[in-house]
């Protein structure tokens, strides 16, 4: 705001860092006296009658502090004209004007008429929606670009299933298809099909990279978008994926694409993943596209749903496009071992593309191949552990582990740093430099990493960019970080090692991931009691290193990025209360007797302290506070965290979810009822009914659409149910509200409008675009032995 009322005003102004600031943000300052005042409140998503409350009690403090000087307020709260006015009636004895009060419309407008403020300030090319086309769907745009790309240069390996049919009607009838399944199966693939049949039919296509914040900000009315979601609940546990609140955002968007015949949502996860998010998420447990896969959205992709042809066009694609000997190809055609490796229990399309791909790292003759093939597919951890063990260096095997360690994308001198940090736990000296390290990664480059040399970097710690790019790398192949966590837990004596060596919190965090794997997630983050028993999978002693990396590495910095806009990626900060929770669930997986009383009483002080503060209730917060709970010793200490909460918790009740929250510190985690917590607890059950009424009168005049108006009732159902407060659609005023809206959607809606048509078999569909389509071989049984025979032609 400092840099928009200089641009407006042309003056030079004084800020003043966060704190108490007496009602001033902004001033200007000349001859010894304030000129004008600015006061900033940061509002984001809230409306006027949100934050009408605060308003007042700002008004109240400052009084006429400001009467004998220009006061300007500005808040990223949408206002009203009758708004203004209010306002200017709160703040009366600072002589506040309507026109000195600035709501987000407002402060857009200054940011178009200043356009270079938003070049200036970093936050602006995130946040603001004025430059949303020009520097945030230009991101989206590119990265589509080198999707679409990625797609077209792989359309020669497709083959379509029986899945791609269903998905597609799927995706027709309610906009929305989840393509779940086992790691390999062809998830990715079959969502790149359907997204090829979209563009082909002329929709945009939109990536969600980072979370479903990029689904929200590149949604326009009324244009035809296709959404893609890959792997939205992580690729290894749903611990690493959903953000604060992503669960009911993400249920918002399905619900939102749901009923817009404009938006189509692909996504893809793993079907294990899935089936823990909708145990631990419960706003997710309610979308029938994450759990009906018979009349819903969503495709259980399997084996069955590749008939022998098509799995025979599969294995026929990867070896006709590969760089294979011609003896290789004639040991497969003349020993007629395709036959058995189409049909094989194991067959899995990513196993065949590894297969073909890493064939020449063995080293065997060509004839050799068949053999080669059948034994990976008879075990296919082997074949990651003869690549893995008996073909690759020392250094390139370090890089592996590491990579697979940090989860994400890894900066070239942070990946350095980590080789660096294990080589001298482990050998008590460095051996590799940059340009070795380099090296290694070239030669890895293609089947096991990415290198993505086109970036520039922004991090928070220099507040600057680097002119120069720099390079990122990740694994290329999911299914490696999977081989990498069986590896370790047959070699639980590795893990030390591997533990000593971690330089970043991250790279713990993965041991601890891998630990706890095959564990139900619920319990892993909830059930902290003393009747809870978990199998212990490390070594005795091993459990030691591990504990003592998440402590020694608990303030580190992080070593993952985050692609935040066109021109830069952001590295993440750390958060405390995730790296708390990590340190905890290892703890108690182990009886409580790793951490140490001092650690877990560190914790729990930064916990009280963030709620003495007036911090609201955070959801990682409210798992902590669970865990802790089961600490005898702490009992007293955490029923005062749980009594701050409830009482920060009281002070912004302004949606049903608040009440909701402050019912769970209660009733959800097992700590003793106090003197405090029984009377909060009155008053929120006496409160709730009369705020319910109050707020659905209110929502119900401000809801203009039905999703805004469902998204409202079904808060108000679920916090009545808990507060056992009987309610009705039928007598709700946003009831009334939603029936009033779908009537009018219902007199406009004209089914001449609907570009959707029913073509019935998907050989009768028109035909456009042909040279992205992907190309379609489906020979008949008889036609098997024919198409092999073609490779030897």
């Amino acid at each position: 705001m400092r840099d928009l009322f200089q641009a407006q005003y042309g003056v030079r102004l004084d800020t003043f860092p966060a704190g108490r600031d007496g009602g001033v943000d902004v001033r200007l300052h000349q001859g010894g006296r304030e000129l004008f005042v600015v006061q900033c409140k940061h509002t984001p998503g809230k409306k006027f009658s949100q934050i009408r409350a605060q308003l007042l009690g700002e008004a109240k403090k400052i009084g006429s502090r400001f009467s004998g000087q220009r006061y300007f307020l500005a808040t990223s709260a949408s206002l009203t004209r009758a708004n203004k006015q209010e306002i200017a009636v709160m703040f009366s004895r600072a002589k506040l004007s309507e026109g000195d009060i600035l709501g987000l419309d407002d402060i857009e407008n200054l940011l178009v008429l200043h356009p270079r403020v938003e070049i200036a300030n970093f936050k602006l090319w995130i946040t603001s929606t004025a430059v949303l086309d020009r520097l945030l769907s230009s991101d989206l745009y590119t990265r589509n670009a080198a999707l679409v790309d990625r797609i077209v240069a792989r359309r020669r390996l497709y083959v379509h299933s029986e899945a791609f049919p269903q998905a597609l009607d799927m995706l027709n009838a309610s906009h929305v298809c989840v393509i779940s399944g086992e790691p390999g199966i062809g998830k990715t693939t079959l969502a790149q099909t359907l997204l090829l049949q979209l563009l082909a039919d002329g929709w945009s296509l939109h990536v969600a990279s980072e979370d479903v914040s990029d689904i929200e900000r590149a949604w326009k009315p009324d244009v035809r978008q296709a959404f893609f979601y890959d792997d939205f609940l992580g690729q290894n546990s749903v611990l690493e994926s959903l953000s604060k609140n992503e669960d009911s955002r993400l249920a918002q968007v399905i619900a939102q694409v749901e009923k817009s015949a404009d938006k189509r949502l692909i996504m893809t996860t793993r079907e294990y993943i899935l089936r823990q998010a909708t145990q631990v998420y419960e706003p997710l447990s309610r979308i029938d596209a994450l759990d009906d896969v018979t009349d819903g959205a969503r495709v259980l992709l399997n084996l069955g749903h590749y008939t022998r042809e098509q799995r025979a066009q599969i294995f026929y694609n990867h070896i006709h496009f590969s760089d294979l000997p011609a003896s290789a190809r004639r040991a497969v055609v003349l020993g007629g071992s395709y036959r058995a490796i189409v049909g094989h229990p194991n067959f899995n399309p990513r196993l065949i593309e590894l297969i073909t791909s890493n064939f020449g790292r063995s080293k065997a003759p060509g004839a050799d191949f068949p053999d080669y093939a059948a034994k990976s597919l008879d075990n296919p951890q082997g074949l990651w552990g003869r690549i893995f063990e008996n073909q690759l260096t020392g250094t390139e095997r370090l890089v592996l582990l590491l990579l697979a360690t940090a989860r994400s994308h890894i900066e070239l001198s942070d990946l350095l740093a980590a080789v660096r940090r294990y080589e001298e736990a482990l050998h008590g000296r460095t051996s590799t430099d940059a340009n070795a390290l380099y090296r290694s990664l070239k030669k890895l480059q293609g089947t096991f990493v990415a290198l993505d040399s086109q970036n520039r970097l922004y991090d928070p710690r220099s507040g600057i960019h680097p002119q120069k790019k720099s390079t990122l790398i990740s694994l290329k192949n999911p299914s490696f970080a999977d081989y990498i966590c069986e590896y370790l837990a047959s070699r639980p004596t590795e893990i030390a090692q591997i533990a000593s060596g971690c330089a970043f919190f991250e790279q713990a965090e993965t041991l601890v991931h891998w630990e706890l794997a095959g564990e139900p997630l619920l319990e892993s983050l909830a059930a902290a009691g003393p009747r809870f028993q978990r199998a212990r999978r490390l070594s005795p002693g091993q459990q030691h290193s591990l504990m003592d990396a998440l402590l020694r590495l608990e303030k580190a910095e992080s070593c993952q990025w985050e692609a935040r806009s066109s021109w830069a990626w952001v590295r993440r900060r750390p958060v405390p209360a995730s790296r708390h929770l990590f340190i905890l669930l290892l703890d108690q997986k182990y009886g409580r007797s790793l951490a140490g009383e001092s650690t877990v009483r560190l914790i729990t002080e930064a916990l009280r302290q963030r709620f003495s503060e007036g911090q609201q209730l955070q959801g990682l917060d409210l798992e902590l506070l669970r865990l802790l709970s089961a600490y005898d010793g702490l009992r007293p200490v955490t029923t005062c965290i749980r009594d701050d909460a409830l009482e920060s918790s009281m002070m912004s009740l302004e949606h049903p979810r608040d009440f909701v929250e402050a019912l769970s510190l209660i009733v959800e985690i097992d700590i003793p009822q106090s003197e405090r917590s029984r009377q909060v607890e009155a008053v929120l059950r006496s409160t709730y009914a009369d705020f319910a009424r109050a707020w659905d009168r209110e929502q119900a005049s401000v809801t203009n659409g039905i999703t805004e108006c469902e998204d409202a009732l079904e808060a108000l159902r679920s916090a009545s149910s808990m507060f056992g407060v009987e309610f009705s659609h039928e007598t709700s005023e946003l009831g009334s509200r939603l029936e009033l809206l779908r009537e009018e959607a219902f007199e406009y809606y004209d089914p001449s409008d609907n570009e959707e048509r029913d073509y019935g078999d998907w050989a009768q569909r028109p035909r456009r675009n042909t040279d992205i389509r992907p190309e379609i071989r489906s020979p008949a049984v008889d036609e098997v032995d024919s198409l092999f025979a073609t490779l030897i032609e």
